[in-house]
């Protein structure tokens, strides 16, 4: 059995210090001390603490892991791939898995730097890997053997999510992360709908696993009375799909008065079945302060494209019956450099976000591997079969598409964080100012870059 099991979440490369942890990681601990307190963990994460050779092997030297599980997406995938090599270097006994969503799409890949990697969901499987279960036992793995790579079958979902402990939220340095007093939680896993964009099917299945409203603000009290947490944010793909789920978490905060205490941001999907007024003024009730729907374009030919399943239309009753119900942030997400997106188009996103009194944020769309963006990407020759995965960020464009090149994407963008500046100005959002205007001048580097090269 592995007793000591150290993981970590590797640095990004651009250099930030996050709003939250890596809350994947904590259900993982939550879980295999569950079943066996005797199981020593240690949580490194990388987005708060400075990253260097030295303080790694300082790592490994003090805590002296049998196993070190990597936390894997692809925005830290080349930190990833350096923290397994170095751990190697140090002691080639030691057992390196990888997980999470970039591992699970690009096994094999990953598979160069590491023992195993674990496919979808975590938990069950992890534990199983340090109880020393034959590898052939264990589903929802890939792995070496006799030099070849040996795929097990998938693990089945968790179907009830109530029956998983809450996560381990005592071992992370709460106050170093950006976002403290306000903390996120997990009340779903899944989303049904299928945009070309996002790899939330292939991890997690478009069956959505729900946990129940009371599991759900239980853990909400634990935190404020256990870490004087004071806002809570949803990182639930949708908090109101269904729209009665929405209104049941609404409920139960109102009825333990949280209500008065605390304040609530989530996303929303914001399709016509999905919203009402009789919802947002449940929400308003229970101090849901801000919520942000991912609209993503504001042409009705992209969103067919990209297949986001929702009309301009419902995107503007739903902003609309947000604001009448008083919720007071409202902010709506646009990807730029979407499959089939012009310039023409991206002008229509600005009209919409002109003609709407709403938030907006903007991204560059990048091609998460595992969708169908990034496989269009690859079938038209615009990224290559070994993608530099060190240059994959939402601030400055990876590939060119069908409609645009990379340096009018890089265009559209910039002009669009200067327009976000201007309704900032506008709006006397005086606080958003020197965080938007940071995110127009990295815009702005990453450019000059793109042009170097």
């Amino acid at each position: 059995m592995k007793s000591r099991v150290l993981l970590v979440f590797p640095p990004y490369l651009r250099e930030a210090i996050s709003d939250f942890p890596p809350i994947g990681l904590s259900y993982i601990v939550s879980y295999i001390t569950g079943k066996d307190p005797q199981i020593k963990v240690r949580i490194v994460d990388f987005t708060i603490q400075k990253f260097s050779v030295r303080q790694w092997k300082k790592e490994l030297q003090d805590f002296k892991p049998d196993i070190v599980g990597i936390s894997t997406l692809t925005l830290n995938y080349p930190g990833a791939v350096f923290i397994a090599q170095l751990t190697k270097e140090f002691d080639q006994n030691i057992l390196v898995v990888m997980g999470g969503v970039h591992a699970t799409m690009q096994t094999e890949e990953c598979l160069d730097y590491c023992d195993i990697v674990v496919r979808g969901e975590g938990e069950l499987t992890f534990y199983e890997i340090i109880q020393d279960h034959e590898l052939d036992t264990i589903r929802g793995i890939s792995y070496w053997r006799n030099g070849k790579i040996v795929h097990n079958k998938w693990r089945e979902r968790i179907t009830d999510l109530d029956d998983l402990p809450f996560p381990a939220h005592h071992l992370f340095k709460m106050k170093k992360y950006r976002g403290f007093p306000a903390w996120g939680i997990i009340g779903s896993r899944g989303c049904p709908y299928n945009c070309i964009f996002c790899n939330s099917p292939q991890m997690w299945g478009r069956v959505v696993r729900y946990r129940s409203a009371k599991n759900i603000v239980d853990e909400i009290q634990y935190l404020y009375d256990k870490f004087g947490i004071q806002s809570t944010v949803f990182f639930d793909d949708n908090l109101n799909i269904p729209q009665q789920r929405a209104i049941e978490i609404c409920d139960e905060i109102i009825g333990r008065n949280l209500h008065k205490r605390m304040s609530f941001v989530c996303q929303m999907r914001a399709n016509r079945q999905f919203v009402s007024t009789k919802l947002f003024k449940k929400m308003k009730e229970a101090n849901f302060i801000r919520v942000e729907f991912g609209i993503e374009s504001g042409s009705e030919k992209v969103l067919k494209s990209i297949r986001k399943s929702i009309t301009l239309d419902e995107a503007r009753r739903a902003v609309r019956m947000a604001q009448q119900a008083g919720i007071r942030k409202l902010r709506v997400f646009f990807m730029l450099g979407n499959w089939d997106e012009s310039i023409w188009d991206a002008l229509k996103t600005w009209q919409f976000i002109l003609s709407n009194d709403l938030e907006p944020s903007f991204s560059i769309c990048m091609p998460l591997p595992g969708t169908e963006f990034y496989h269009r990407l690859r079938e038209s020759g615009y990224i290559s079969n070994d993608p530099n995965w060190s240059g994959f960020n939402q601030l400055t464009p990876i590939a060119r598409t069908n409609k645009m090149s990379k340096s009018v994407i890089l265009f559209i963008f910039l002009l669009s964080a200067l327009l976000r500046l201007i309704i900032a100005f506008t709006r006397g959002e005086r606080r958003r100012i020197p965080e938007i205007t940071s995110v127009a001048l990295d815009i702005m580097k990453g450019g000059l870059t793109e042009l170097v090269r």
